[in-house]
């Protein structure tokens, strides 16, 4: 199982640290989402995951991820991307968003599921 898409290793970076710490993303990262341990990450497992990460990620409780509660999580202009209305903070809906098109891009058999 590989997934290397544009939030998924941030979200595994911001909230699970010591995941984060082993570098890169591998199968135990993915493992770390696959909560009912069938080998696999539906949607579901995602969807929550993706809830939990960006809880995490806000640090401050605003209901927005800014610039400095990512630190140097976020390399180049990922950021930028994420904040598709450009107004300097990831909403909820664009980290969602985002995540569900690394989804459908990572599902390459539409299954709804990651194996």
């Amino acid at each position: 199982m590989k997934l290397t898409y544009l939030a998924l290793p941030v979200m595994v970076a911001l909230a699970v640290p010591a995941l984060a710490q082993q570098g890169g993303l591998n199968e135990s990262h993915l493992n770390a989402i696959d909560q009912d341990g069938d080998g696999a990450i539906s949607k579901q497992e995602f969807d929550t995951f993706t809830a939990f990460a960006f809880e995490k990620m806000d640090t401050n409780e605003d209901s927005v991820i800014s610039p400095d509660e990512l630190d140097d999580h976020m390399v180049g202009d990922a950021f930028s991307i994420l904040d598709d209305d450009g107004n300097g903070t990831i909403s909820e809906d664009e980290f969602t968003v985002q995540m569900e098109e690394d989804f459908a891009t990572a599902d390459k058999d539409g299954d709804g599921i990651l194996n």
